[in-house]
């Protein structure tokens, strides 16, 4: 399999892992190979050895590795009568349930007993009758079996036939005849045989499985339902379906108690409810700072609507791109926010002074205001795009991680700069109000069959509406303002003697600020020599700080969970493993901090065959969710004296990095892996 996998076109390295019964060979391919394609000649050149693998041997299966592999959320279920009717209950009910629905690949169960019908022959008996084992095994195989049986004729018709020979009871088991052997003579058998049936050789036990794996939830026992999305579904809206699901199953299975032992869509939905909540915060905070400056509402209230116009302008072009609504997409338009209203303030800006300063008209200083600024915001935002645009073709780790950030500060910019020449100038000119007192000059408008006015007097100031769309929104606002004038003057006033102090107290303070920069610019223009140098030593002192930084790929993100692996020695049985395990997870549950653990012990089937970590009878594996507003670092200082009860290494704790993506980019959760490879196993793994 490694040769034949290794002339694959795009494979950079081939590894391989061997166990009892399974072998796992990885291929990692170079940055940018289409992995359909990939996968189509890893088929085709398997296909081609497949008469040379061992005849006992499954076909070879082609797992495509990537960080949605891991299973989104972890159900634990109790109540059942007992854990086989438990494990039942789940395989033939909830998981079939859990599989229906939209964007869920597969509902793994864990856990539990799984019922097993054993045959116990005494060798004594099969020595006195003169049988074997694979006697006995061919005929129970024989006996037991479903087959078609030919097709009849009736009528006009044609039915198939089929013979059903599958055991349904035990005793049907016993009653099977495993050899017909010739009477002695003198005895009155059978036409002069008897028969032997497998009762006379042994006898049948229905009992259960060799248990290799147990689930638990909060220390009591139970079955684990394990959820994996399909490749590019939502994991949110997975996780809210598969919630509504549970909601229906406890009211039509009141005995059976199902619980969310673990689930990632509470860390994403926090996470972009996070960013969504910093989007707003900005561009609340940015419409105070303007009108805090300009202390004119309509400018203001300009840019606040540009700014969700802009934000879903953003939108638009991210689905074009095929961009999802992600951690980094989220943080880029975050951070684009910031940068909408840069290009709405320079031209409003521009039209305030040609209103206030030059005394133009409202459509006149639109249009000049927004002309004369149109060429330097467009060089400053393509500028500014400029900087994020490269990362888009960077290969690798930092492209795969950036590429949908750096497309969404570029597509906020673009629509912002589109927003600022075109709607902020048409506000502009047709909601202006005329001057601060109520009278302002007059608004001429050139229409299709000459000139007109139309005068809607409103309070004690004029308000001219254009003959144009907006003329029912005028109006409507005209009759409002005449019903509610009374009420609106008092609230209006109430609202002056409120913000007006807090406005007199920051034009102090903007005062007191500008007179001290103004000092500060002449000094620094007087001496030219002790800036420079006063500049480069920031500069140098700046490059030192950001060289004692810490560097990592991934930040460190308090999730509000971790996970805890316990691995003993191999050889270590099942019931040893679960001693050990109990004083782990009775640990953990005493913490004040900690709501819920979800453990596995034992073989995790899944694991063992597809992946790289260690899985048997002899590994545990603690899933432990923390109380809200509990810090994961104080949870860990406090159950970190486990690890002196265990030889070294034997207990370890992940947390923020040790995710799916950490795995697939560094191979492993540890920061730092050392991988020792030698031709002699006894060299490269001494024993002590």
């Amino acid at each position: 399999v490694e040769a034949q996998a290794a002339a694959v076109p795009g494979v950079e390295r081939v590894t391989s892992v061997s166990r009892e019964g399974v072998s796992l060979v990885t291929l990692r391919f170079a940055w940018g190979t289409d992995m359909d394609f990939a996968m189509l000649n890893v088929r085709e050149r398997l296909d081609n050895i497949r008469e040379s693998l061992p005849e006992t041997a499954s076909r070879p299966r082609i797992l495509r590795v990537d960080p949605e592999s891991e299973p989104v959320m972890a159900i634990a279920v109790a109540g059942g009568a007992d854990l086989w009717s438990t494990k039942e209950a789940a395989e033939s009910v909830f998981r079939r349930r859990l599989e229906q629905l939209d964007g869920v690949a597969e509902a793994a169960v864990t856990g539990g007993l799984d019922r097993e019908i054993q045959v116990e022959l005494d060798p004594r008996l099969l020595d006195s009758y003169g049988l074997t084992f694979d006697q006995v095994a061919q005929a129970l195989a024989l006996a037991n079996i479903s087959a078609p049986g030919g097709t009849i004729m009736r009528g006009r018709y044609r039915y198939p036939l089929r013979t059903l020979g599958e055991f349904q009871t035990v005793e049907e088991i016993e009653d099977v005849v495993v050899a017909r052997q010739r009477e002695p003579s003198g005895s009155g058998g059978e036409e002069g045989f008897r028969l032997v049936r497998l009762s006379d050789i042994g006898r049948v036990v229905d009992g259960f499985a060799e248990r290799e794996s147990v689930a638990r939830y909060n220390g009591h026992e139970s079955v684990g339902i394990l959820v994996f999305k399909e490749s590019g579904a939502n994991t949110v809206q997975v996780a809210d379906a598969v919630q509504e699901t549970l909601a229906q199953l406890r009211e039509e299975y009141p005995d059976y108690q199902l619980d969310v032992a673990s689930s990632q869509a509470g860390f994403i939905s926090d996470s972009i409810s996070n960013v969504v909540q910093a989007l707003v915060f900005g561009g609340i905070l940015a419409f105070l700072v303007l009108f805090f400056f300009l202390r004119d509402p309509r400018y203001p209230v300009a840019i606040a609507l540009a700014i969700p116009i802009s934000v879903v302008g953003t939108f638009a072009l991210m689905e074009a791109f095929n961009v999802s609504l992600n951690i980094m997409s989220l943080g880029g338009l975050a951070l684009g926010v910031g940068m909408l209203v840069d290009n709405s303030i320079v031209v409003l800006e521009n039209i305030f002074r040609h209103r206030e300063e030059l005394g133009e008209g409202a459509l006149i200083s639109a249009s000049i205001g927004a002309e004369e600024v149109q060429r330097a915001i467009t060089a400053s935002t393509l500028t500014t795009i400029s900087v994020f645009g490269p990362i888009i073709y960077v290969e690798g780790v930092a492209g795969e991680l950036f590429g949908s950030l750096s497309l969404a500060v570029a597509f906020s910019l673009l629509a912002s700069l589109v927003v600022a020449l075109t709607l902020l100038p048409a506000l502009a000119a047709r909601f202006d109000l005329g001057d601060r007192d109520g009278t302002g000059p007059e608004v001429s408008v050139r229409e299709a069959g000459g000139e007109g006015r139309l005068l809607a007097r409103v309070g004690k100031g004029t308000l001219w509406l254009l003959r144009s769309p907006f003329l029912l929104v005028g109006a409507l606002w005209s009759v409002l303002r005449q019903l509610f004038g009374y009420w609106g003057e008092l609230a209006g006033g109430l609202l002056s003697r409120i913000f007006n102090p807090v406005f007199d107290a920051f034009d102090r303070w903007f005062e007191v600020f500008a007179s001290r920069y103004h000092q500060v610019l002449e000094w620094s223009l007087d001496h030219r020599g002790r800036v420079i140098i006063f500049s480069g030593a920031a500069l140098l002192a700046s490059v030192v700080v950001g060289g004692l930084l810490e560097r990592d790929l991934l930040p460190n993100v308090d999730q509000g969970s971790f996970d805890v692996r316990l691995e003993l020695a191999e050889g270590t049985s099942l019931p040893a493993t679960i001693v050990e395990a109990d004083l782990v997870e009775g640990a953990l549950l005493e913490d004040p901090g900690v709501e819920a653990v979800f453990s596995r012990i034992g073989k995790d089937v899944r694991s063992y065959a597809e992946s790289e970590e260690s899985s048997g009878v002899n590994t545990a594996l603690f899933q432990v969710r923390l109380r809200p507003g509990v810090r994961t670092e104080d949870v860990l200082e406090r159950v970190r004296h486990l690890e002196g009860r265990f030889p070294e290494a034997a207990l370890s704790f992940e947390t923020g990095q040790a995710t799916a993506l950490g795995q697939m980019l560094g191979g492993v959760d540890a920061d730092i892996a050392v991988r020792i490879r030698g031709e002699d196993l006894d060299r490269t793994f001494p024993r002590a």
